[in-house]
């Protein structure tokens, strides 16, 4: 069983526990689609639950749930016990059983070197610099990791990534916020446009065509399989246009090594008395 499915296995286990609670449910024979059912009638109200096919019959091997004598299921005693450990865990114990954490330096606003704790199976940046090409070198480099991390942490910052819970302060007549009004630019703190004025120059100075696929993997997290279907791309090129991305991206954020072959400068020979012409067709 992947990682995946782990995690939906145990969504659904609290899902039917909850369910049960104290009063537990009857059992529904499976319906066209494979699906186990309970009914739980509480207070002349019938509640129904489908639940991936086997998984009734794993709590029961599990000792979570007890089948009583009407033919119905209840909740165990391991079961209740089971259910208070997870729900009073709370997110953090979830992310260290489900996450894949790691400490990982990065490279701060003002140049200073930060640790941070980094959940390497949420971020594709992460998987990419976890993996090591066929000559054995890492396929991202610190300073295009760190890059990309800045990146991130800027958009972050800045409250660029859309909205995924509701906004109970906002009037649902007022329609399209202005700048002035609540929630608008006017409500962004100074650390949040100072972090969007970052964003705007690194994308900038990537140019249009690497900015895309770094806001699309670095701060959306989208995997490079996904970019690749949505922009029509040959397959496996999108990690090769990111590595470039994030090569300009680290020169602009003055990470990784200087060029091995800085720009001279540019050198005027001639006479002590020499003067330059100012003027065209003056020698």
């Amino acid at each position: 069983m992947t990682s995946t499915q782990e995690t939906d296995e145990r969504r659904q286990r609290i899902r039917v526990l909850r369910f049960l609670g104290t009063a537990g449910a009857d059992r529904c024979p499976a319906d066209a689609e494979g699906q186990d059912c309970l009914v739980s009638r509480r207070q002349g109200e019938a509640r129904r639950l489908a639940v991936a096919a086997g998984l009734l019959d794993r709590m029961l091997g599990d000792d979570l749930l007890t089948a009583a004598a009407t033919g119905g299921l209840d909740i165990s005693g391991a079961g209740k016990a089971w259910l208070r450990r997870v729900m009073s865990a709370g997110d953090e114990a979830f992310r260290n059983q489900h996450g894949s954490l790691d400490r990982r330096q990065i490279v701060g606003d003002d140049g200073e070197r930060l640790t941070v704790t980094i959940d390497d199976a949420e971020s594709p940046l992460s998987w990419l610099y976890r993996r090591r090409g066929r000559d054995g070198s890492r396929l991202l480099d610190e300073a295009q990791y760190s890059a990309g991390e800045r990146l991130r942490t800027d958009y972050t910052k800045g409250q660029l990534l859309p909205r995924i819970t509701a906004n109970w302060n906002a009037d649902v007549n007022q329609g399209r916020r202005r700048s002035g009004e609540a929630g608008g630019v006017a409500d962004l703190t100074d650390a949040a446009l100072a972090a969007r004025t970052r964003v705007r120059a690194a994308l900038e100075a990537t140019g249009p065509e690497l900015a895309g696929i770094l806001v699309d993997v670095c701060c959306f997290l989208k995997g490079l399989e996904d970019v690749e279907k949505e922009r029509c791309w040959p397959a496996r090129s999108a990690k090769i246009i990111l590595s470039l991305a994030l090569r300009r991206l680290a020169r602009h954020y003055g990470l990784g090594q200087a060029s091995p072959h800085p720009r001279s400068a540019i050198v005027q020979w001639g006479a002590d008395d020499y003067r330059p012409s100012l003027s065209p067709g003056e020698g």
